[in-house]
């Protein structure tokens, strides 16, 4: 689940359960209890006619609040709009039976508390499952892979910074290598596809909870999909949206996002995610790098003679 960008799940944690014991036990408590039900006739019941319409108010005015508050934190649509559903409409908007309103008020109540809490309990763990990733987390996308020298070579504890370092690889991005392998194109992508899948299936073959090391100790992680994980239709959304979640979850240590390609690091700034890329250990021909950026700049580079008007006064 994602969060907005510069929001942990501690403070996802701690918003919740400020919005349970605050608004939502407020609301809880103003509804009328069935020990208060008045018998009018053989078959209708209310619970204080008047204070309903007041529980009513309240509880509509803190599911609004509540919505733009869940709607800060949370980038998942889902959990604000999960407060206007179709029991919200039947509360709101049916007939007012004061008995038939307190019930389904209970209820949504009760529920509230309990997706809440499930919402805090997932976050918990995610929280658990990343609790051993290094000092400096670094999420790789599949052009990396495949344009710089082997990832088991490169020292990624000195690259990019220093410190240990967890090299996390997208599931996503797995399977990026693998389609490469085989697909229609450039037969050098192919063949180099097919060199990153093989030490990728290394790497898995050898995976334990601790992750993968390689030569310098860094830490190889593949972060795979959750059991209902939905993945974004663009591959670099997807990788992004990951190191997003990633760095939500083990704050406040640092996630990076791996890569050359400029619309993922536009994307990865979106989210507040810093970039970079060990250019020193690009393979040569593929014609980046520092000592191919005049040529590639010049390239794109026109001397057009300049008019009387250009630059004039007005």
């Amino acid at each position: 689940m994602l969060l907005r960008p510069g929001v942990t799940c501690e403070e996802a944690i701690k918003f919740l359960d400020n919005l349970v014991q605050g608004g939502l036990n407020d609301v809880g408590n103003a509804i009328p209890t069935f020990t208060d039900a008045i018998l009018v006739g053989p078959e209708t019941t209310v619970l204080g006619g008047p204070d309903m319409v007041v529980t009513l108010h309240k509880y509509d005015q803190w599911a609004a609040k509540a919505a733009l508050e869940l709607a800060e934190v949370f980038a998942d649509p889902a959990v604000p709009t999960r407060l206007r559903g179709e029991r919200y409409g039947h509360i709101v908007h049916g007939s007012l039976n004061s008995y038939r309103t307190a019930l389904l008020l209970h209820w949504e109540v009760d529920e509230l508390r309990q997706y809440f809490m499930r919402l805090q309990n997932q976050m918990r763990e995610t929280v658990e499952d990343y609790r051993g990733y290094r000092q400096r987390v670094l999420v790789v996308d599949a052009n990396t892979l495949l344009h710089c020298q082997r990832f088991d070579k490169i020292p990624w504890s000195r690259v990019c910074g220093k410190g240990p370092a967890t090299l996390v690889i997208p599931h996503v991005v797995v399977e990026e290598i693998d389609t490469k392998s085989y697909s229609e194109g450039s037969p050098t992508i192919r063949k180099r596809a097919r060199g990153v899948y093989e030490l990728l299936g290394d790497v898995l073959k050898g995976l334990t909870a601790d992750g993968f090391a390689l030569h310098d100790g860094t830490e190889v992680q593949v972060l795979r999909d959750e059991l209902g994980h939905r993945r974004l239709p663009n591959n670099d959304d997807e990788i992004v949206a990951r190191g997003a979640h990633l760095q939500q979850a083990v704050s406040p240590r640092q996630v990076t996002v791996i890569t050359r390609d400029n619309g993922m690091r536009a994307k990865a700034m979106t989210w507040g995610l810093p970039w970079d890329f060990p250019e020193k250990y690009l393979i040569p021909e593929d014609g980046l790098g520092s000592k191919h950026r005049e040529a590639n700049l010049a390239s794109i580079t026109v001397d057009i003679p300049e008019t009387p008007e250009d630059g004039a006064d007005t």
